[in-house]
């Protein structure tokens, strides 16, 4: 029924939703891609079976891979991105592009490349409203999505740390010379993308009970199509547009011929770029004639 499926959307385009503002707090503050996100989404289940299969409770092994995420996100940003001049943007794309290709070699090594069961029997209960049925991961899911992505625009229009990143995203000198510590604030958005990433990836994790070291390609380009409509650097747009793009998606997948629901992001994301090139929610940027 289309409630249903309204709700299924809901839950698949949370996942866009926190994918996509991953990308667009790296890209807003060093206006650099960050093309490792992906993996961390992979990474992060693989993290919590890792621990569960040295004995590690399930929540606590959830937890361990949080943290763990969390780790990588900070060492990518020491690694790859710390190092690199601002002015130089395509470096940014490939170091980081290379970090996550790595991550994704080492997890096929270990557990190789066809699909692992990830059960961890944690007690969840459906919840029915009307037509509606919830899963207990699909309800628990959607309010962990909408909780962070609340939580996180409230940080960044009513925090001192949104405030630091509005104001790095700006001008990053202006704002080390006015006090900012721009290091820090910046390890702390590598932080907070890579655990949006993690927890979008152990969402699908548990709903699907199964992962492999390519779960994350398959969401990958998609959260870019989510920033790209949204307006590149703009987390209410990749809110936004990535809920709506799940749901789409899915309405798509069942009531649109087959393959459709795939050219209608790409159709979307075409028309954006002719006619909106800055994105839905972005900024237009109007230069002076030379």
């Amino acid at each position: 029924m289309l409630a249903q499926q309204l709700a299924n959307g809901l839950m698949l385009g949370s996942v866009y939703a926190l994918i996509g503002i991953g990308y667009t707090l790296v890209f807003g503050v060093l206006r650099m891609l960050n093309l490792a996100h992906p993996y961390f989404f992979m990474l992060c289940p693989f993290i919590a079976l890792l621990a569960m299969g040295a004995g590690v409770p399930p929540i606590l092994a959830v937890i361990l891979s949080l943290v763990g995420t969390a780790g990588f996100g900070a060492v990518l940003y020491f690694v790859v991105f710390r190092p690199i001049p601002s002015d130089r943007h395509l470096a940014g794309f490939v170091s980081s592009l290379s970090f996550g290709v790595i991550l994704q070699v080492i997890v096929t090594n270990l557990y190789g490349t066809l699909p692992k069961p990830f059960v961890t029997q944690i007690p969840s209960a459906d919840l029915q409203l009307g037509p509606v049925i919830l899963s207990g991961i699909q309800l628990a899911s959607l309010v962990v999505s909408a909780a962070l992505m609340a939580l996180l625009w409230l940080a960044i229009r009513r925090t001192p740390f949104g405030r630091n990143i509005r104001a790095i995203a700006e001008n990053e000198r202006a704002s080390s010379l006015l006090g900012i510590r721009v290091r820090k604030s910046v390890l702390f958005v590598f932080v907070i993308s890579a655990l949006l990433a993690g927890i979008a990836g152990l969402m699908v994790a548990l709903r699907f009970e199964t992962i492999d070291a390519f779960m994350g390609d398959r969401f990958a380009f998609k959260a870019l199509a989510v920033i790209i409509i949204g307006g590149v650097g703009d987390v209410r747009g990749a809110m936004l547009v990535g809920l709506a793009l799940g749901i789409c998606d899915v309405l798509f997948q069942a009531y649109a011929p087959s393959g459709w629901s795939e050219a209608f992001v790409w159709l979307a994301m075409i028309a954006v770029l002719v006619f909106l090139p800055e994105g839905l929610f972005g900024t237009r940027v109007r230069r002076r004639a030379v």
